[in-house]
């Protein structure tokens, strides 16, 4: 028998599109991944998606996370960003992203951010419109007669 070929199998890069350019984002390797699922743990705690406090374990791993360390993007990736003058706000909403990615799935990681950031995207698009926003309809019969409101 010859050698399976695993290509097939292994989680492909994340790539991250940004006005026109593309970051590519590796899998992450035995030491980052440990961080990144304690940082989605973390993340998870303080978003109320989950209840308790932050376990021991996540807290040993995540103080050996350095200064200036960008275990989510890579550092690599990380000083692309910045040489392109992608706003912080917007590097640290990919990092936050890829940390969900690489911990539960690209279907999550989109739920996540569409849960985070839809309504702030939304209330800008708003507000940059001349047109009112539309009326909820009333969830009941209006009353004949005069109103005493």
């Amino acid at each position: 028998m010859g050698a399976i070929a695993f290509d097939n199998w292994v989680k492909p890069d994340l790539e991250l599109q940004l006005r026109g350019k593309t970051y590519t984002v590796p899998p992450p390797d035995t030491e980052r991944a440990q961080k990144i699922l304690a940082a989605a743990v973390l993340g998870e705690i303080r978003l109320g998606l989950v209840r308790g406090d932050v376990p021991e374990d996540v807290t040993e791993i995540l103080s050996r996370v350095s200064k200036g360390e960008h275990f989510a993007l890579t550092d690599e990736v990380h000083r692309q960003m910045v040489a392109d003058k992608v706003p912080q706000v917007s590097i640290d909403r990919m990092a936050y992203y890829a940390v969900f990615y690489w911990a539960r799935g690209q279907e999550y990681a989109d739920i996540i951010a569409a849960l985070m950031w839809g309504p702030e995207i939304a209330a800008e698009a708003a507000a940059g419109e001349d047109t009112p926003a539309p009326k909820a309809r009333r969830s009941s019969r209006r009353k004949s007669g005069s109103s005493t409101a």
